[in-house]
């Protein structure tokens, strides 16, 4: 199933890179996008307390984002453990960014769910902020536009499948970054944010 997962995102995205004429490299785990103009559309939903969050809440900064859902059986387990060992990270080096998870199961993923699923992993809410409150097709359209990741149900099981990406936004909203959420390369990540400025 993981792997189902890698290889549909992988190809998707490489056929959007292609038909956008971008010379992309990937290089452990860090793939720079900065020249793809690929920027994030508006949205506003509601956050893990019940509160809208939208795009205007993360304009004065930088902000990292991947798509999960607690029922996940496969990737979202090494996904999440991956962002939490980034952020502690981020927090011990006083790298400012926010980071921000989309659920891919809104129906099931609500405010409640998403705050217990954070405590599931430790997860530090001073600057993370889980999203719902929207419908299936409002994420899939976000995940599919602005992210250009494919999201699916799996029609052999109970999983959705999607992207596994850490992706950094910057205050004006452009994704720069894609980072290996599976195999995310903690160090490397914190050199880059610092390379960056933050």
């Amino acid at each position: 199933m993981m792997k189902k997962h890698g290889f549909i995102f992988i190809g998707f995205l490489l056929l959007l890179t292609a038909c956008q004429g971008q010379d992309i490299e990937d290089v452990q785990g860090i793939t720079d996008i900065s020249e793809a103009n690929w920027e994030v559309e508006s949205f506003e939903y509601k956050n893990q307390d019940r509160e809208p969050f939208g795009l205007g809440d993360l304009e004065d900064g930088y902000w990292i984002a991947n798509f999960i859902f607690t029922r996940c059986p496969t990737v979202c387990n090494t996904m999440t453990p991956n962002m939490v060992i980034l952020q502690e990270a981020v927090l011990e080096n006083d790298i400012d960014v926010e980071f921000v998870s989309f659920t891919v199961d809104p129906s099931y993923d609500n405010p409640e769910v998403l705050t217990e699923y954070a405590s599931t992993y430790g997860v530090s809410q001073e600057n993370w902020t889980f999203l719902t409150g929207y419908d299936d097709e409002e994420i899939r359209e976000l995940s599919e536009g602005s992210f250009r990741q494919e999201m699916k149900d799996d029609p052999e099981g109970n999983d959705i499948i999607h992207g596994v990406n850490f992706f950094l936004i910057t205050d004006e909203q452009e994704i720069i970054r894609l980072y290996d959420g599976m195999n995310t390369p903690v160090d490397e990540v914190i050199t880059d944010l610092e390379q960056i400025g933050l």
